[in-house]
């Protein structure tokens, strides 16, 4: 699969010219022609398909321009950032979208394997972002520790992410951990009688984690569960953002080698309060706009294929 997607890319990249920027251009404007005219829509899979699409294309299209080489023009970096970044939202679509299996088939193991999928897709993301070799470094996030592999000479390093570890602090205040459950889907879970900052829901996904309340279960808990990983997933696609403060980042390791130091083991995950952005000033939270809070209907329409209220 990966060998399949690395020729196809290699095609795309090696054929990139001027001519081809433009028609990127003009596909960008369809796009946003189409996902306007598909707001009205309560099939929220192709509004899916494209909000995804476009997060990771303008990630990885602005990012490469900031990012971009001395020798290399900034309408080839933002083209080719933008086409890789587009590939890689795709596959980050196609990892949210595996999670209707954990519904389906009543299975938590599934999550494991959207995560799987969303994470190569996230990570080609992050390199279209910072302008390197699309199969450079990918990583693999399990609640706020993020395992990097990097290609070339090879090396793996875990490195911490603050504001996710903040969510998982918030989340282990409210809650247990459940062992069992974490193990099954590869994603911190814990449960508690009611959950005291949103008593009105059954679930709750404040970062890189879930909590669930004790009364949940049988083929409702599944579904519940896979609109959750969902949310999870959001909080992490705006990483390619991350990469926009390279300069700054790359300024700042030269003047300080303290700071040099503790990069190497520290992630700075701006995206997780991109994600609150989004979600509650954008689509207005859930307090008044729950049902037309896209970032809600696209997880509840993924894992069950019903918009978020029916």
């Amino acid at each position: 699969m990966l060998f399949f997607l690395k020729d196809n890319f290699l095609k795309i990249i090696n054929g990139f010219s001027i001519p081809k920027f433009s028609k990127i251009i003009f596909c960008i404007l369809i796009t946003l022609s189409i996902f306007k005219q598909s707001l009205r829509a309560q099939n929220y899979e192709p509004r899916s398909v494209i909000y995804n699409t476009l997060v990771g294309g303008l990630s990885g299209g602005i990012g490469a321009v900031i990012n971009k080489h001395h020798d290399q023009k900034w309408f080839k970096a933002f083209g080719k950032g933008f086409l890789i970044g587009s590939g890689g939202g795709l596959i980050v679509y196609s990892g949210k979208k595996i999670n209707y299996l954990v519904g389906e088939r009543q299975n938590l193991g599934y999550a494991w394997l959207s995560r799987i999928v969303f994470s190569v897709g996230n990570s080609i993301v992050e390199n279209a972002s910072s302008n390197i070799n699309v199969w450079t470094r990918w990583h693999f996030d399990i609640g706020f520790v993020r395992l990097e592999f990097k290609t070339g000479p090879f090396s793996f390093l875990p490195r911490i992410m603050p504001s996710s570890l903040g969510g998982i602090i918030f989340l282990a205040a409210n809650g247990k951990l459940n062992f069992k459950e974490t193990i099954q889907s590869g994603t911190l879970t814990f449960y508690t009688p009611v959950i005291k900052y949103a008593p009105q829901f059954v679930a709750s996904t404040p970062g890189n984690g879930i909590i669930h309340v004790t009364s949940l279960t049988g083929p409702v808990f599944y579904q519940t569960y896979g609109h959750e990983m969902i949310h999870t997933f959001q909080f992490q696609e705006f990483s390619g953002v991350n990469y926009f403060f390279n300069p700054i980042s790359n300024k700042w390791k030269s003047k300080s080698p303290t700071f040099k130091r503790v990069s190497k083991w520290i992630y700075l995950d701006l995206n997780y309060e991109l994600m609150l952005a989004n979600y509650f000033l954008v689509q207005g939270g859930f307090k008044k706009c729950y049902c037309t809070n896209f970032l809600e209907n696209e997880a509840e329409f993924l894992s069950t294929r019903r918009p978020a209220c029916n």
